[in-house]
Formats: structure tokens, sequence, C-alpha cells
């Protein structure tokens, strides 16, 4: 039994459903698998390699500062192609210096939704809004009503931010952050790209 390091802040990550590591590093076309401790692990993908963990209540997740980015307007292609050879696969980022954050859900190659947010600008968008987004009252820019409005406070903030997306994860499949300190059978691995 390892004791997990959770992560999610300043990262994007993937969450993918019923895959092993070595299935979902094979079609991001990673290095070698190394069983690494979960703190260096973890470190790793924030030094941009990669961290894949073991199943997670059916999800394999895998971190890295390596990926697609809202800006870059490749994150729907790019989960679209992941997905048509994985199935179900989860993306999401989170960066509140950049103000960068969004997220997106395919299966079968085709993405059911995504929402990418960056720097006050909503930069892409596809599918309907969840029942988990509508719940967190996110994803989706506001009306220049809202933008004018004197009573912007943050409790009724539609714009997302780093927890929405930590939370609308853990919704969606696993949040990141509650590996910390949580008994997992196996050690995660680490990959270069």
């Amino acid at each position: 039994m390892a004791t997990g390091s959770g992560f999610g802040y300043k990262i994007e990550w993937l969450a993918v459903r019923d895959r092993s590591a070595a299935a979902v590093a094979a079609v991001l076309g990673l290095g070698p698998l190394v069983r690494t401790p979960w703190p260096d692990a973890v470190a790793a993908a924030y030094a941009d390699g990669w961290l894949l963990t073991p199943p997670i209540d059916g999800w394999t997740l895998a971190a890295s500062r390596g990926m697609p980015t809202p800006e870059d307007r490749l994150v729907v292609p790019w989960v679209a192609g992941l997905s048509a050879s994985l199935g179900d696969v989860q993306y999401f980022i989170t960066n509140r210096v950049t103000e960068c954050h969004g997220w997106a859900r395919a299966s079968g190659g085709v993405v059911q939704r995504a929402f990418g947010y960056y720097a006050a600008e909503a930069v892409f968008e596809a599918g309907e809004r969840s029942a988990e987004e509508l719940a967190l009252g996110v994803g989706f820019i506001p009306d220049e009503d809202w933008w004018e409005s004197d009573d912007e406070d943050d409790d009724n903030d539609p714009l997302p931010d780093e927890e929405t997306v930590l939370t609308l994860a853990g919704r969606w499949s696993v949040d990141p952050r509650t590996l910390e300190g949580a008994s997992i059978a196996e050690l995660p691995w680490t990959a270069g790209a």
C-alpha cells in the first residue's frame, strides 16, 4: 500500500476510464514507464514529465504540463483523437496565474462537452453544459448585463477558477486533490514525452 500525493493546481491532467497506465502512455507516445514514489511522480509532472496513476475508482490519471492548453485551441480535436483510441477520456486544466481553466470529455472519438477559458475569454466550447456544470454555475460566459452590474460577488461568479475545475473533476471522475494521503494499492509511474 502506498500513500498518495495530490495535485491539480497549475497543471493539466487526463482521466481515462478502464485503461491501464501502459495503454494511456502508448497512445500518448510516452517513453518507458518507471515506478516512482508519489511525491517524486507529482514533481515530475510539474517539471514537464508525466505522472500516470494506477486505476483509481476505475480511472487512470495522467498529469503533465506538456498537454495542449485552451489558448492553443487544440484541446477539442486532441481529446477527440485520444478518445478514439482510449474510449472515455476527460481533460482538465487549472492555472490561476494565467486564468486558464478548462475541461472536456469525450467517448469513442466524439467530444460531448468542452469548455476553455483563458484571460477573461472563452476560447472554445462544444456540446451542452453538463448537469455538474449547471450545478456549479459554470461553463458559459455571462452576458453583458452581468459584466456591467455592481453586484459581482465571488459567490455568484460564473467564471471558472481552479477550485471549480477540481470540483468538476471530482463530479465527473476523480478530483486529484483527494489523492493526498490516500492509501493506494500501487505506486504511480513516470514517463518522458
